[in-house]
């Protein structure tokens, strides 16, 4: 007798590859008219690249349908995260409070809450309330680490929404293991450096932007692997 080893694929299968390429072709569609926000988003400053940041800003990303997921499923447990600390007795400041503007308009932010009471847990109030949905593996490096040495660039967000919002007690976190719906909560110190940084660096990118100058990349080379996973990789390389 002889035994086949060979594992069935179904996601090689024709019907499979159909399916989510006629899904993909949609996605397409549907945003091929999106344009870029008139704005700098404060999410996007603390990245480590200026010139991705500028690319951001200026011309946006064509983001697939898989990609458009993750982000739905990152508004799906902020969402289910504020029903649970509202049904545990938090209170959360109105909408209207969330959000700021600053370099006259050119910069904005909106951030995902203001807590303005909670139940007898040791949080200072007013706190800004951070959201943000991991898979297992940064979820592992989040708590291990902490957030601002794992995600320098939500630690410069956080930041920033702490100083133009004026809300500068200790920042509530809540992370989710998208794998396993596990939650983590902890609190960030407001860095008043790092907040100052940012506002420079957004600064600098709106400056440059409007004088129609590009900024230097991560690494000049763009061999480093936050190089290649860029979605604005070929447009960089052709602009040196």
């Amino acid at each position: 007798m002889t035994l086949n080893l060979n594992r069935a694929n179904l996601s090689a299968k024709s019907l499979n590859v159909a399916v989510n390429a006629a899904i993909a072709r949609a996605s397409l569609a549907k945003h091929a008219n999106d344009t870029p926000r008139g704005y700098l988003g404060a999410s996007l400053i603390g990245d480590e690249c200026s010139r991705k940041i500028q690319f951001e800003w200026m011309t946006g990303s064509t983001f697939p349908a898989q990609v458009r997921s993750i982000f739905a499923r990152g508004h799906y447990f902020e969402i289910e995260s504020k029903q649970q600390l509202v049904g545990a007795g938090f209170k959360f400041a109105p909408a209207e409070m969330l959000a700021f503007t600053a370099a006259d308009g050119l910069m904005a932010g909106h951030a995902d809450g203001i807590i303005i009471h909670t139940p007898g847990v040791e949080c200072a109030v007013p706190a800004l309330w951070e959201h943000k949905a991991l898979n297992a593996k940064n979820f592992r490096a989040v708590e291990r680490d902490g957030l601002v040495k794992a995600f320098p660039r939500y630690a410069a967000q956080v930041a920033l929404y702490q100083n133009f919002l004026d809300v500068t007690n200790p920042a509530l976190i809540t992370v989710v293991n998208a794998d396993t719906c596990e939650r983590l909560h902890f609190t960030v110190e407001f860095d008043a450096r790092l907040a100052q940084e940012a506002s420079d660096r957004a600064v600098a990118v709106i400056e440059a932007t409007r004088a129609g100058e590009l900024l230097p990349r991560f690494d000049p080379s763009c061999e480093d692997f936050r190089c290649k996973m860029c979605s604005h990789l070929e447009r960089c390389l052709r602009h040196g």
